[in-house]
């Protein structure tokens, strides 16, 4: 299964291995618990820490993507984006979306020939958008 997090596409395998692990930091009574409010508090978190964690954390991340898809299952893809002069994670904005496997497929290969950029993924994914994205919601 491959979920895009900003510009790293992330192979997850199979979800309830990921979930199942015993890496993440959550009890499975915690992660069936989970509330799209808690799982975008944690995710705006992650990225007002770190703007870039999906390439300096990659396993955090996996495990962050892995919860995203198991709390909302129709959702492959986030943009999450840390704007100049954040006070708190709450001004972190999230943007999740659902792309065709072709796309993700697409980025997954070339990424593998190189890091991708903002630009392909926003070529590839969020310019084409066929009309407006849902915003997150939730704050925790």
């Amino acid at each position: 299964m491959l979920f895009l997090f900003n510009d790293v596409v992330f192979d997850l395998g199979d979800l309830n291995s990921v979930l199942r692990s015993g890496e993440i930091p959550l009890t499975s009574a915690q992660v069936e618990a989970l509330t799209a409010g808690q799982l975008n508090a944690l995710v705006r978190e992650a990225v007002f820490a770190d703007p870039n964690i999906a390439k300096n954390k990659p396993k955090h991340v996996k495990h962050l993507v892995a919860l995203i898809t198991y709390v909302a299952p129709g959702a492959n893809a986030l943009l999450a984006v840390r704007p100049d002069g954040a006070k708190t994670h709450a001004d972190v904005g999230l943007r999740y979306a659902h792309v065709p496997i072709e796309t993700l497929a697409y980025l997954w290969g070339r990424q593998s020939d190189r890091p991708l950029m903002a630009a392909d993924v926003n070529s590839a994914v969020w310019t084409r958008s066929s009309g407006p994205l849902p915003q997150a919601t939730g704050t925790g």
